[in-house]
């Protein structure tokens, strides 16, 4: 029966599924805005008799990349913040720029960066939003976003409610949200959100059926505020009224674990300084916490090595994310995928592939739709060039150019 005149294939050199093998000189069927079929061309042109058809040359043809988390908000702070020197220091300068900036500046800003997203192969963002007043005044995206309403009650530990009632009020008004894309909680971190703040984040997540995401031993000076109750961070938080009385020796991870007011599956954002405590629940918790490393963000704050191989060996999921421009030069995933590849030139590029395709979409209760090519997945794609020199997977994370990018199999 031909095909309605709604479907389309397209060829490739190699078509780069990630839910299967690579396929040589394959292709793939859109019908609509989901992925109808995949395979060998010959294959798919002998299926598909009546489909439109494009031969997309020397190429690869591979999911569109998830970003799994993101600060939109400070796009324009690009090269205005240094690294290497004390996060509470950075904390502060980030702080007085966000002070001198307007709705107007943010709203410009979340423009440009999902504009740069898409431009380089991003098709979905997990994005924290700062300021969750501009969600009624957002400009059109041209990708998926998962706003990460932001949420802290860091100088008043009396009026955690508060810090989240506007984040409800916009939920009840919106209702569920429509396709792909949506919402979701973010508690920025436990020394700026309270244990009842993090108390009310799982409820409201758990009613309306929300993804979490919080920073996680992030640095060295929030490892030394909460077990020692010393150190640059732990100063200034105290300077400005934040109650430290949770300042008694348990490290960010242990104090919300232990609570139990993290919320199930919630996604742990740097996780850069573990103590054997830490390492003792992420392996009780068998991976129930995906974390998201971002390797460029990692090393502008001059860490020490990120402890992959402890990820790893315990079944723990890895995602990556670009974070904000006021920690990075871009929001370039496929650098960030370099810069993973060359902190562990170890690491197989199909596996840092995963983490910015399929592992996030299986994160974020997407899997078979998102971050993969399959039928019925949503036809979100991209196509590189492909001289057929390397492997497939360092061929794409070797790719230094703005790859053609489709939305629901339309592209711009």
């Amino acid at each position: 029966m031909p095909a309605p005149l709604n479907t389309k294939i397209y060829r490739a050199r190699r078509v780069l599924p990630m839910s299967h093998p690579p396929i040589e000189d394959g292709g793939i069927a859109v019908r609509g805005s989901e992925i109808l079929a995949l395979g060998r061309w010959e294959e798919l042109r002998g299926e598909h008799p009546g489909a439109q058809r494009e031969d997309l040359g020397e190429v690869i043809l591979m999911p569109g990349m998830i970003n799994a988390h993101c600060h939109l908000d400070y796009t324009m702070m690009r090269g205005a913040l240094f690294g290497g020197e004390s996060f509470s220091a950075w904390i502060q300068r980030l702080n007085a720029m966000r002070r001198s900036l307007d709705q107007s500046d943010y709203l410009e800003a979340i423009g440009a960066g999902l504009r740069e997203l898409h431009r380089w192969g991003c098709t979905t963002v997990f994005n924290i939003e700062s300021f969750p007043e501009l969600i009624p005044f957002l400009p059109e995206s041209p990708i998926r976003v998962w706003w990460f309403l932001e949420v802290m009650d860091v100088r008043s530990r009396l009026q955690s409610a508060e810090a989240l009632a506007g984040a409800i009020h916009f939920f009840e008004r919106a209702g569920e949200s429509k396709g792909e894309g949506g919402f979701g909680l973010s508690p920025h971190a436990p020394y700026t959100a309270s244990t009842d703040l993090y108390t009310l984040v799982k409820l409201y997540a758990e009613k309306y059926r929300l993804p979490v995401c919080t920073h996680l031993a992030e640095s060295e000076e929030e490892l030394a505020m909460f077990l020692r109750g010393t150190g640059p961070l732990y100063d200034f938080l105290s300077s400005i009224d934040r109650p430290m009385g949770d300042c008694l020796g348990k490290t960010p991870l242990q104090i919300l674990y232990h609570s139990g007011v993290l919320a199930p599956g919630s996604l742990l954002v740097h996780m850069n300084f573990l103590t054997d405590g830490d390492r003792d629940i992420l392996r009780e918790s068998a991976g129930q916490y995906p974390v998201i490393h971002c390797p460029r963000t990692h090393a502008f704050f001059e860490r020490p090595p990120f402890e992959l191989q402890f990820f790893l060996d315990n079944g723990i999921p890895l995602l990556l994310g670009t974070d904000s421009l006021a920690s990075n030069q871009d929001l370039n995933m496929f650098a960030e995928m370099r810069a993973m590849h060359d902190a562990f030139p170890g690491l197989d590029p199909m596996e840092i592939l995963r983490m910015a395709t399929t592992y996030p979409a299986d994160a974020i209760g997407r899997r078979g739709r998102l971050g993969e090519l399959s039928p019925g997945s949503v036809a979100d794609f991209l196509s590189l060039p492909d001289d057929g020199t390397l492997g497939i997977g360092e061929q794409v994370i070797s790719n230094k150019l703005p790859p053609k990018v489709w939305i629901s199999g339309v592209t711009s």
